[in-house]
């Protein structure tokens, strides 16, 4: 097999486990603030509101891709790349993948938050090497399936770094119905992370008595919400376009 046969089976590998893989990280952010206690950090409203500022930007610029999409692309699915369409305007038309990009300056979002601060340059070199390795993947299927179209809007296009210029309108009407029904369980997951770093870096500087009623009123909303957005999405057409 050839270098670029197993660069792209091993991209397909990364694609298909893209939700699973992360977690992985965020254990291994998790287990370095047990040995690397940045107690001036931690809480600390400089550190928090830059995380959260990232993490909100990363979901907004998913949202825009997903919000806008041509239909069976930009989705959730695992096993398969699937494109029926070639997304090349909107925030497509200033950067290739914005899902990627969104999902990165998430990640970066919540390295900031763990208060480690020599994290966020390591994440941030390792989740663009995961990612290249999916995009590579991603478009030699893209260019199988489109062929020189997707070539010339590739060659014009810049991977993850927003070219803001080069921006043309989407005629496409935004979806918001489609972000709910695509994007709720990400937010979840960052809710939930939230959760989980502040209750350790609460607890751990000793204030948890003193916000367990926020704290228990945080993950209370976390389960309403992730389990009530599954419930619609699963059991009701709230989120169905017509």
């Amino acid at each position: 097999m050839s270098t670029q046969n197993q660069l792209e089976k091993l991209g397909n590998q990364f694609f298909k486990y893209r939700g699973q893989i992360p977690v992985l990280f965020f254990l291994v952010a998790f287990i370095l603030m047990h040995f690397f206690t940045m107690y001036q950090n931690w809480l600390n409203p400089y550190y928090t509101i830059t995380a959260v500022a990232l993490v909100v930007l990363g979901h907004l610029i998913r949202a825009l891709a997903v919000g806008k999409r041509a239909a069976h692309t930009s989705g959730r699915n695992r096993d398969e790349q699937v494109a029926e369409a070639l997304n090349s305007t909107g925030i497509y038309s200033m950067v290739r993948h914005p899902l990627y990009l969104g999902n990165i300056t998430t990640y970066i979002g919540w390295a900031v938050f763990t208060g480690i601060d020599w994290l966020v340059p390591v994440f941030l070199i390792l989740f663009v090497a995961y990612y290249r390795l999916i995009i590579y993947a991603e478009e030699q299927f893209l260019t199988r399936k489109f062929g020189q179209d997707y070539l010339d809007w590739r060659k014009q296009t810049p991977l993850l770094l927003p070219a803001f210029w080069k921006y043309k309108a989407n005629p496409q009407p935004f979806s918001i119905k489609v972000v709910l029904e695509n994007e709720y369980s990400g937010w979840a997951a960052s809710m939930t992370t939230a959760f989980v770093l502040l209750l350790f870096q609460t607890y751990i500087l000793g204030g948890l008595k003193q916000n367990q009623n926020a704290l228990m009123g945080m993950a209370l909303f976390i389960v309403v919400f992730g389990y009530g957005m599954r419930y619609l999405k699963k059991k009701t057409r709230v989120f169905k376009v017509d």
